[in-house]
């Protein structure tokens, strides 16, 4: 059981951080010689990782890693919508002072941390990640509802992948116009930077539930404009 979780864990991490290309076939052997494990907790950590949408199986062409797409990530915006929306009305409804200084404390953390753009490193990468769903983790824990937070975060998973993918993907910009890599770092500081977060703590701390939820739509609306940028020919 224990190598079955570290298979589990290892490869979840490197799908979650990009680090194996979406799209890429997932040869046992080859997932061996990579993590030092054996066949059996390799292929019971596939299943279970088949299971949560991260990696698909294909009759006689093994395993691979879920791809991409525009499609996939309006399919994800609509379920983070849904199960956010929930949450968070829930959350200005049911809020107490602690969640108020949670929120606080979170934007603060977020706001120490640089934003990511084109070019940063895995690290720096990792840490806003962390504060960042720290910040929404913050905005929608008075909500108390185990099971929307559960589906939450496997969405912020699954949302986290496609962002690693359109940072740090070579092909990407690869050709992109001196004027349009100015306007692609322009986006991405719209959609990750700080700003935005703020308008929604102020909303949130408010206690204005439709400007709160109009703010989480259009933050949510942000993943796919930044990947219709780089492939429009899929958007």
């Amino acid at each position: 059981m224990a190598k079955t979780e570290e298979a589990y864990e290892r490869l979840k991490a490197d799908l979650l951080r990009s680090r194996i290309a979406p799209g890429a076939p997932l040869v046992v052997a080859g997932l061996k010689a990579r993590y030092g494990l054996g066949w059996t907790p390799l292929r019971e950590a596939l299943s279970r990782l088949e299971a949560e949408g991260l990696v698909i199986s294909e009759r006689n062409r093994g395993y691979r890693v879920a791809p991409v797409s525009a499609a996939a990530i309006r399919d994800l915006q609509l379920a983070r919508r849904t199960v956010e929306e929930a949450l968070l009305v829930r959350s200005i409804e049911a809020g107490d002072a602690d969640w108020e200084a949670r929120i606080v404390a979170a934007h603060h953390r977020l706001s120490l941390t640089p934003a990511p753009e084109p070019g940063i490193d895995d690290a720096g990468m990792s840490l806003w990640e962390e504060r960042h769903d720290a910040f929404h983790a913050a905005l929608l824990s008075a909500g108390r509802s185990e099971s929307l937070s559960r589906f939450q975060q496997q969405i912020t998973e699954q949302l986290q992948r496609h962002h690693r993918h359109m940072l740090f993907d070579p092909q990407a910009r690869h050709g992109l116009p001196q004027a349009a890599m100015a306007d692609f770092r322009a986006l991405v500081e719209r959609t990750l930077g700080l700003a935005h977060h703020t308008e929604l703590m102020d909303a949130a701390l408010a206690r204005d539930s439709a400007r709160a939820v109009a703010l989480l739509v259009e933050h949510i609306g942000f993943s796919l404009a930044v990947y219709a940028f780089l492939w429009p020919e899929d958007a």
